[in-house]
């Protein structure tokens, strides 16, 4: 590798489908893990999601899933084989770290459960991601984020325009960020580990992630402040987003009260609001909210976004142009940081692709490996585990495994 990680030495093994317990492994993989990604003889189901996005699927052209499981070696190993387990048990007798998305009751039938895997490996980091959580009613309910994040948190209808439907979600958005969460706690699982020895059980659901991003929420709205709200009465009205007379947007947000008449000054261009005790500061404006938004409202209106964006940076108020995610691939800052990077596939293409935001070190990018194929190092990972040419074919002729040939 082209400079030293965090994680180097450390070796995971990942039983994860789709993308929150996939992204979590990539961020490890990201931070020097060597990461072995486990899947069942046709290969794991999310290899084919992004067909749903439009986005081609194949073998050796497969951005979707390389976004999540790029970094990795990717071994076909059937659990449900005697020889398959063994060979498992072989990989996690060398592990540090076990990340798994299956449901409780698929992870006993397998002995792969936390009670199990704590006597026969009790050093191990044992890291579980689900929907729900492992107590409640609904502790063994499937859970996509669209569902476990979005529907059930409340996110998909008060973060909405008062009166409109429901919060159409862009896929795996809680996803990503219930994997950055995880990547953490086991972070601190291995830190554990290496002051005492011990593994530890690491949990986290996509229902309990959303809670957690809804957090101000949870407390405000037991105090009178009520969701969904609408745009032309926010809770405040300088933390809002005002549309120019381009049709663009621009989202303005003011925390600080010596900001307030400097923004109904310099940006608004009304002197006599920024002198007004009824406006002024951001208890007063709270209680004048749906007239001071119109006023706010009606100088954008008169200007274009540039404009309103140059009174902006000039008054050193924080904002931003309200943009798609399209602009984004261009966007210089992500670039220069390599948020988003030009990714090589295997067909010979280049896709540009969104990176783990945390950056040890370096903001660069280190690509060990690509977007794996199905079982692409199934036979070179069970050679390092000790297994001959022999044993290896006689495995993969029973179906215990599968290589992957070009």
């Amino acid at each position: 590798m082209s400079m030293s990680k965090p994680l180097e030495g450390i070796k995971v093994v990942d039983l994860t489908y789709y993308v929150a317990g996939p992204g979590t492994a990539k961020i490890l993989a990201d931070w020097g893990a060597e990461v072995i990604k486990i899947e069942p003889p046709g290969g794991e189901p999310g290899r084919v999601t992004g067909l749903n996005l439009g986005v081609p699927s194949t073998d050796d052209f497969n951005p979707y899933f390389g976004s999540y499981n790029s970094n990795k070696r990717a071994i076909i190993l059937n659990l449900k084989t005697e020889n398959g387990q063994e060979v498992m048990n072989r990989l996690l007798s060398e592990a540090d770290v076990f990340v798994t998305s299956f449901r409780p009751g698929a992870l006993k039938r397998l002995g792969l459960d936390y009670d199990a895997m704590s006597i026969k490996f009790p050093s191990i980091v044992w890291a579980s991601i689900n929907g729900f959580g492992e107590k409640g009613p609904d502790k063994d309910r499937p859970g996509f984020d669209t569902v476990a994040y979005w529907a059930r948190s409340g996110a998909m209808l008060d973060l909405t325009e008062k009166g409109s439907p429901p919060l159409i979600p862009t896929l795996a958005f809680g996803d990503a960020n219930t994997s950055g969460s995880l990547a953490g706690g086991i972070a601190a699982a291995l830190y554990k580990r290496e002051r005492t020895g011990k593994g530890t059980k690491v949990m986290i659901s996509l229902f309990a992630q959303a809670i957690w991003n809804l957090a101000a929420v949870v407390v405000s709205s037991q105090f009178g402040d009520t969701y969904p709200k609408t745009r032309t009465i926010p809770s405040v009205p300088m933390v809002n987003s005002y549309q120019t007379n381009d049709g663009k947007w621009i989202f303005v947000t003011i925390f600080d009260d010596r900001l307030f008449p400097v923004f109904l000054e310099k940006v608004v261009m009304r002197k006599d609001l920024a002198e007004d005790m009824r406006y002024n500061t951001s208890v007063a404006a709270k209680k004048h909210t749906e007239e001071l938004t119109v006023l706010v409202a009606e100088e954008f209106a008169r200007n274009t976004q540039d404009e309103m964006v140059r009174r902006l940076l000039e008054a050193d108020i924080a904002h931003e142009r309200v943009n798609h995610v399209s602009d984004t691939l261009q966007d210089p800052q992500a670039v220069a940081n390599h948020y988003i990077v030009d990714v090589p596939q295997r067909n010979g293409e280049t896709t540009r692709m969104a990176q783990p935001p945390v950056k040890m070190d370096s903001t660069d990018v280190d690509f060990r490996y690509g977007t794996p194929a199905p079982g692409e190092h199934t036979q070179q990972v069970l050679a390092e585990l000790g297994y001959s040419s022999d044993e290896i074919a006689k495995l993969e002729q029973q179906g215990d495994v599968c290589i992957f040939r070009d």
